[in-house]
């Protein structure tokens, strides 16, 4: 049976919803799922809020609304009579289904999407910045369509509301089956599915970017380095002295862990692409005009600068 998201009200969708404010009662949605379940009917809070929400629901969660109502509410004046209570049970859920028939044979199809398909097909995005923008690139390329034609595009199928489209492009972070909704909307090619998708679950399995900005792992690189100078200039004054007894194994095994931690985070800032890099650069706050790719390069790359020893450009 093929559901589509009450884009729009129509009278038979009203008649289903004014049915389902009728089974909820005065229930929150964690007791109305609670009581689906003791009923024989689980169903899961986020499903029966969606179905509340706007969206047709399947005949198991229009099932779960039946099971609530009829085991908490207007039926337990029947507590004695277990016949008489399966009867009304069944008349409720009866009509509920009925209706739920008649609001999907008359839901309004929606129109075939105006715009073009996007031509953007994705590098190896690695963080979620990079994914956002390469959403908000797809969005410029189908010609920017309003948030509500999205949502009531045939790509979109019901699985997308026009606020969940709006956090997408915000910077929330998708769930799979919401980003693969929204990229059926934008009409998107074979190729770029499969790349924004790649991008998604090369985000979800590999280590979480740095809790640091770029500015500061800038600042970390260009202070390494200076460290480094006074250490190769300290060296050259004291090349007759004793040199001083090593670091015991703890500090040795603190000094290891932190080198490799920043290794890692120089690997995580190669691999990020030029548009990953701009995104993470304005998140940043980088002062106006600041490269923050050419300073770390320079600080990473430029020798140390020891006494007698001339500055490389």
């Amino acid at each position: 049976m093929n559901r589509r998201a009450a884009t729009a009200s129509w009278p038979e969708r009203e008649a289903l919803h004014a049915w389902l404010r009728e089974a909820r009662g005065e229930l929150t949605f964690v007791q109305l799922a609670k009581r689906s379940a003791e009923a024989g009917r689980p169903v899961s809070e986020r499903t029966l809020r969606r179905a509340f929400g706007g969206r047709l629901p399947k005949e198991e969660t229009v099932r779960a609304y039946a099971g609530a109502w009829a085991r908490w509410t207007s039926v337990r004046t029947l507590q004695g009579d277990e016949a008489g209570r399966a009867t009304v049970w069944h008349g409720f859920e009866a009509r509920g289904l009925e209706l739920l028939a008649r609001a999907v044979s008359t839901a309004p199809k929606g129109a075939a999407p105006s715009w073009p398909r996007p031509v953007y097909v994705p590098g190896r995005i690695r963080t979620w910045p990079g994914l956002t923008e390469g959403l908000k690139r797809l969005h410029e390329e189908t010609g920017s369509p309003s948030l509500r034609l999205l949502a009531a595009s045939p790509g979109a199928a019901g699985r997308l509301s026009r606020s969940t489209i709006g956090n997408i492009l915000n910077g929330k972070r998708p769930t799979l089956e919401q980003l693969t909704a929204l990229l059926a909307a934008f009409r998107a090619t074979r190729e770029t599915t499969e790349g924004m998708l790649a991008a998604y679950r090369r985000i979800v399995a590999e280590p979480g970017a740095p809790a640091v900005s770029l500015c500061d792992v800038v600042e970390r690189a260009e202070s390494d380095r200076e460290a480094r100078r006074v250490q190769a200039e300290s060296r050259l004054r004291h090349r007759d002295i004793e040199p001083e007894a090593g670091l015991d194994w703890y500090d040795e095994q603190l000094r290891d862990a932190e080198q490799a931690e920043w290794r890692r985070l120089e690997r995580w800032v190669d691999g990020l692409s030029d548009e990953e890099f701009a995104a993470l650069g304005h998140q940043a706050a980088a002062p106006s005009g600041r490269d923050l790719r050419r300073d770390l390069h320079d600080a990473r790359e430029r020798p140390d600068e020891t006494p007698g020893q001339p500055r490389t450009a």
